[in-house]
């Protein structure tokens, strides 16, 4: 389950012109899903995206689109509708970059996000390998982002729970290397860069 915000359904600011119209079709809306999908169709895993969401079906080569990305949300809102999101599309692995929106120090909302996801695998006597990212910052340089993420490693590493994996997206990108869409959203090399970055952390596990 890929889990988060428009970073991970793909709707950035620039896909829309001044007056609010949709520039840019869900069809054509992948995120690092898709590169994702074709690391691991190369190297011979097989897997089943899932969500309530669909975003990227029009691209090819084709790729599973489903997904719980919502733009706009907050890890809190995320929190509220997790363990429904499961208990309607089940999944052993879940990808969580949440945060952006959520303009803050704190870590209580994806403390929860994470708390829901185990409370899930409990009640259903499910495994749940729970990969967090440390999520990327603005092109131009956000100080509670970098502070929310100094929160979040901490975290995560005082739970010492191996079903809770950092991943490590901080500083992968750079606006001179053109891996930004605009101030906060990833371009598609931005994007290849995460799903590189999820599939090496991924690949032990799914395989």
């Amino acid at each position: 389950m890929p889990l988060g915000d428009s970073i991970t359904y793909d709707d950035a600011h620039a896909y829309y012109d001044s007056n609010g119209r949709n520039l840019v079709p869900a069809g054509k809306r992948t995120a690092y899903r898709s590169f994702l999908a074709y690391d691991l169709d190369d190297a011979g895993v097989n897997y089943d995206f899932v969500g309530s969401r669909r975003a990227g079906y029009s691209v090819k080569p084709p790729f599973d689109p489903d997904n719980e990305g919502h733009p706009g949300w907050t890890s809190y809102q995320i929190a509220s509708h997790v363990y429904d999101f499961l208990a309607a599309h089940p999944a052993d692995i879940v990808l969580l970059h949440i945060g952006t929106n959520d303009h803050s120090r704190s870590i209580k909302g994806t403390k929860k996000v994470i708390s829901e996801i185990k409370r899930f695998a409990a009640d259903h006597k499910m495994k749940i390998k729970i990969f967090v990212a440390l999520i990327i910052n603005r092109w131009l340089f956000d100080r509670k982002i970098e502070d929310y993420n100094k929160n979040l490693e901490a975290y995560l590493a005082s739970l010492g729970d191996p079903d809770v994996i950092q991943v490590d997206m901080r500083n992968m990108l750079s606006g001179r290397a053109g891996d930004y869409l605009e101030n906060t959203h990833p371009s598609k090399s931005g994007y290849k860069k995460m799903a590189d970055r999820w599939f090496s952390a991924i690949i032990d596990y799914v395989q």
